[in-house]
């Protein structure tokens, strides 16, 4: 390790001091002028045969991969897509995601990802905010899997056939199922039964009756099809099924790339607002993220069996769990839906040598009974990103995976969807107990007065300073333009000739060069499972209650979920002391403001409400949040139960 790249002016977008962790020599390639899809292809000239997915129990050779891409490319072709076409995506993660978006990518076309999950409890409110990202992203063209057909986009028909849309092409996800995946998917419904029921919760899968879950789960799959084969017929827009699309396609397409086209679009969890935004990616932007993962020495081998769970639709998925991995041979094991609760399940049943997902899900690890005694010496690699886990945390699983046989340690990053999820990793030297690491290789993060909202004014090092802190910013090749139909998503600033973006995030740097999150400005808080939770507007939101005075939303630990979760403080006009007054008013709070609203999702709303007289005050007479944090649950407090898979939210009771 060089030391030439210390502390000099104390700015650190000047003296970038975390360059002296990186090799040199593999700074030097260049990023190559091409489409992804093209990018990935030549990536892997000559492991064709080695395995790219895997999807229940089936295997995808990387040479059928490309097969299935080109395929796509010539069914958009035929129904017309050209380039800088949208084709808005409500699908979750099967092999066809992925196909399609490179299959797009090849023609030029724009994979725009939503989100397929019904966030809210009233279907009419799930299919508006579906419309309205329909015509605020001017999609022309519809992929669906069949249950966000039937129960997103079916509503909405004649409102899509308005704006000038013929044709929704449909997926499901048995279609890349063999008759094993078949069975192998349906043992999975049983295990997951016996999973999520909490009575019998410690018996056998034997003494589970799963025979009465699997047939519940096959009446209920026979119904889907009933449902979706009616619903085709009366439909006043054309249904396509990809599968068929497949087989009868003819034509033939041309690969396309040109510089600065816009081949994905992705969407933020709302860390600015409850509605996402889109954030348009470039294939330069894209290459240029991959690019920097593997010049970093963040990537992994060929034939590293890694656990595909982060959704397409969020940047970090798309790119450091998908896109990368694909472009150095690894074998992505794809799951579609799984709770929480069942993420110990996924590891002992598939033995991957590579884990990315959140604090929650692994600080969970050790206590699950399925990964008892079980060796995990497969486990090469596991990382966590979209939020911070306790140095504690991070020192007793580390301590549980040595136990277990692995030779890996908690890796963790930072990143925003603005450029494509991962720009700061720790590893390694720098694998510090809570930090998020050191920039990737071509990213410059710098730290300016947060106070300052009109101009970016860099701070710097004082002599006797060993961390500075401030606002982060970041300056990287691939953070987006933040730009789409001429309106500007992500502001851009200009700062000693980077062009650079800020995150709110209130950060530290030592004299290394390595980072550490302090906390967030606008009090967004990010839930157990990586959702951020933005309070401004779920309080906003509440106060419209004409009972509500006040309402102040902060994040409590949850056992149950093993992270944040968001509380509610309310004081109300009148006092209430009754408890099912307080339940009806949390009631009517849940369904009218949050559930009710378009412009909410569902995975804001608040699982603890306590009612109070008044708000606690700072010296300066502001309301005390850290007190409001810091606060203890008496047990007093109005719950709210959800329950969530990461497809769907299934059902909330007030208690």
């Amino acid at each position: 390790m060089s030391e030439e790249n210390l502390i000099k002016t104390g700015y650190p977008h000047i003296d970038r001091p975390w360059m002296k962790w990186y090799d040199k020599e593999r700074l030097q390639r260049m990023p190559p002028k091409m489409n992804i899809q093209q990018y990935i292809r030549n990536e892997n000239v000559g492991r064709e045969q080695l395995t790219a997915r895997t999807y229940y129990g089936k295997k995808t050779t990387y040479g059928e991969m490309f097969q299935k891409q080109d395929e796509a490319s010539r069914v958009f072709s035929e129904l017309g897509v050209k380039k800088q076409d949208r084709i808005m995506y409500l699908v979750p993660n099967i092999p066809e995601s992925g196909d399609l978006w490179l299959g797009a990518a090849q023609i030029g076309a724009i994979s725009d990802f939503v989100d397929p999950r019904p966030d809210s409890m009233d279907l009419k409110a799930n299919s508006k905010k579906v419309l309205e990202l329909i015509k605020g992203e001017k999609a022309k063209y519809l992929v669906a899997i069949d249950q966000a057909y039937l129960g997103i986009l079916k509503p909405i028909e004649n409102e899509i056939k308005d704006l000038g849309i013929e044709k929704i092409i449909t997926l499901s996800a048995n279609d890349s199922m063999d008759l094993s995946g078949k069975i192998n998917y349906l043992l999975d419904v049983i295990n997951y039964n016996a999973i999520r029921n909490e009575k019998l919760k410690g018996t056998t899968v034997k003494k589970l009756k799963w025979y009465q879950a699997l047939k519940t789960k096959i009446q209920s799959l026979k119904k889907m099809d009933e449902l979706y084969k009616k619903a085709v017929k009366t439909s006043p827009l054309e249904i396509l099924s990809y599968s068929e699309l497949v087989k009868e396609c003819k034509s033939s397409f041309r690969s396309v790339y040109e510089e600065n086209l816009v081949q994905y679009i992705g969407h933020t969890s709302g860390t600015s607002g409850s509605k996402p935004k889109p954030i348009p990616v470039t294939n330069e932007e894209a290459i240029s993220a991959v690019e920097q993962i593997r010049s970093g020495e963040l990537s992994l081998p060929p034939r590293t069996k890694v656990l595909h769970v982060l959704p397409f639709f969020a940047p970090f998925g798309a790119y450091n769990n998908f896109l990368s991995d694909c472009s150095t041979g690894c074998n992505h094991i794809e799951v579609p839906e799984f709770e929480i609760s069942e993420f110990a399940y996924l590891i002992k049943k598939y033995r991957p040598n590579a884990i990315l997902g959140t604090p929650a899900w692994l600080s969970k690890l050790p206590d699950c009974k399925y990964l008892k005694g079980i060796d995990l010496s497969c486990v090469e690699k596991i990382g966590y990103g979209g939020d911070s886990m306790d140095p504690e945390d991070e020192e007793r699983l580390n301590t549980w995976l040595r136990v277990r046989g692995s030779k890996a340690v908690i890796e963790k990053g930072h990143g925003m969807s603005e450029y494509c999820g991962v720009g700061a990793y720790a590893q390694k030297d720098y694998n510090k107990l809570g930090s998020i690491g050191i920039p990737m290789p071509d990213t410059i993060y710098t730290i300016v007065d947060p106070e300052n909202e009109d101009d970016l004014v860099p701070l710097k090092f004082k002599d006797d300073e060993e961390r500075l802190k401030g606002e982060l910013v970041v300056s990287s090749d691939a953070v987006t333009s933040g730009k789409l139909d001429g309106k500007i998503i992500v502001p851009h600033y200009t700062m000693d000739n980077l062009d650079c973006i800020r995150t709110r995030d209130l950060v530290e740097m030592d004299r290394d060069g390595i980072f550490y999150h302090v906390d967030r400005k606008d009090r967004a808080f990010t839930r157990f499972d990586g959702y951020k939770v933005i309070p401004a507007k779920v309080e906003d939101a509440i106060v419209k209650n004409e009972k509500v005075k006040y309402a102040k939303v902060v994040p409590y630990f949850s056992e149950g979920h093993n992270g944040n979760m968001p509380i509610c403080h309310l004081v109300l006009h009148e006092n209430i002391t009754s408890k099912d007054d307080k339940k009806k008013i949390v009631q009517e709070i849940v369904n009218k403001q949050i559930i009710g609203n378009p412009e909410m999702s569902s995975r804001q709303i608040p699982t603890k409400f306590k009612f109070r007289e008044e708000l606690p005050l700072s010296k300066n007479s502001k309301v005390d949040f850290v007190e409001l944090t810091n606060e203890a649950l008496t047990g007093e407090e109005i719950n709210v139960d959800i329950h969530e898979t990461n497809l769907a939210v299934e059902g909330i009771t007030v208690y």
